[in-house]
């Protein structure tokens, strides 16, 4: 899981050249959540040190993103046929469905900013917080990563 967020990063940094208007608007909202998804990644992976204060951070920008999707898919010309989108159709024929997961992922999202404002007050090991996060956050994970692979163009 943790490696497809890291594939996802990347091919949104790729695929911000030649982005503009809403759809480079809402590549650079992605690119901000993954580049949030990477610093928890990077701790739950153990290549750095669990800081809960950046989950805690993390896990707001998630709520935040999570609240804006449906704006950022706005069913204008520009937005479903803009330059370099990666939007399939799907999100305007299926917009229920769309804006169900966007939900979901706020939801997951919320959950795990509950989770970590609960362990900054505790005396667990960092180890015990980790294991925590981790549940939390691969829950806002597959919920991010599923709408992905419903609503959006397949990565070379």
């Amino acid at each position: 899981m943790l490696g497809l967020l890291v594939m996802l990063v990347v091919s949104q940094a790729i695929a911000h050249t030649g982005a503009s208007g809403i759809v480079k608007q809402r590549m650079d909202a992605m690119g901000v959540l993954g580049d949030h998804a990477r610093i928890v990644g990077d701790m739950l992976k153990r290549k750095t040190a669990f800081d809960n204060d950046a989950v805690e951070m993390a896990a707001q920008a998630f709520i935040e993103h999570g609240e804006q999707i449906p704006a950022l898919f706005p069913d204008t010309a520009a937005s479903r046929t803009g330059s370099e989108t990666e939007a399939l159709p799907a999100i305007w024929t299926e917009w229920d469905d769309f804006v169900a997961l966007a939900t979901r992922f706020t939801e997951d999202s919320k959950a795990l900013a509950t989770i970590a404002s609960e362990i900054n007050t505790g005396e667990q090991s960092d180890e015990e917080k980790s294991r925590v996060v981790r549940t939390a956050f691969f829950r806002a994970s597959r919920s991010c990563s599923g709408c992905h692979e419903r609503f959006r163009l397949e990565q070379e």
